[in-house]
């Protein structure tokens, strides 16, 4: 997976590394795969969730790519 950016649609991001909708759950956000925080996920880039949610972008998206990276390294 490429490297995840603040700019990258939250549903994007889960939908190509499902396993990164722990770290958002772990910082205390909503689950994003269901109702109507789905629909918000399409629309809200990772940048606007971590605003929304009061978390740091940085170490938020440190988690988000040791996840994907973890998952693609055991995909090779």
């Amino acid at each position: 997976m490429e490297r995840i950016t603040g700019e990258m649609k939250v549903a994007e991001v889960i939908r190509n590394c499902p396993a990164t909708v722990e770290v958002f759950l772990a910082r205390g956000c909503p689950d994003m795969r269901r109702g109507f925080f789905n629909l918000m996920a399409r629309l809200m880039s990772v940048r606007s969730a971590a605003r929304m949610h009061k978390l740091e972008l940085p170490p938020l998206l440190e988690d988000l790519n040791r996840v994907a990276n973890s998952l693609t390294r055991r995909e090779q």
